[in-house]
């Protein structure tokens, strides 16, 4: 495949890693408003900042693939080394707290910025 096809096909990976985050950055938003109904403020607020974590990410995964789709091949190969770490930083230190649908961002964010190592060598 070429760099071009590379670098389309991370795009499509990292956009649909950061449209799966956001979704359950929204899930999370909507369980911490149960949490506060039933009387669970404590609950409601973890719930709460881990929709703003997911959230943050999700948008700075979905701004970096957009990012190398633009760029040269030096572009992709940091977008590329951004996305890696990204994808490792989220499994090893957040968790991602044990959704499935953060799990599947995170697989999808590791193979577009795979795939934008590929694009920029």
């Amino acid at each position: 495949m070429t760099a071009d096809g590379d670098r389309r096909l991370a795009l499509i990976f990292g956009v649909i890693a950061a449209v799966l985050l956001i979704a359950d950055a929204i899930l999370r938003f909507l369980v911490s408003i149960l949490f506060i109904a039933t009387g669970r403020e404590l609950a409601a607020l973890g719930s709460v900042n881990e929709a703003v974590i997911f959230l943050v990410v999700g948008l700075v995964i979905g701004f970096f693939s957009v990012m190398g789709r633009s760029r040269t091949a030096d572009g992709s190969l940091a977008v590329g080394v951004i996305l890696v770490v990204l994808a490792l930083l989220g499994w090893l230190a957040l968790g991602f707290s044990g959704s499935l649908l953060a799990l599947l961002a995170a697989v999808f964010t590791l193979i577009a910025g795979i795939l934008f190592l590929v694009a920029g060598r």
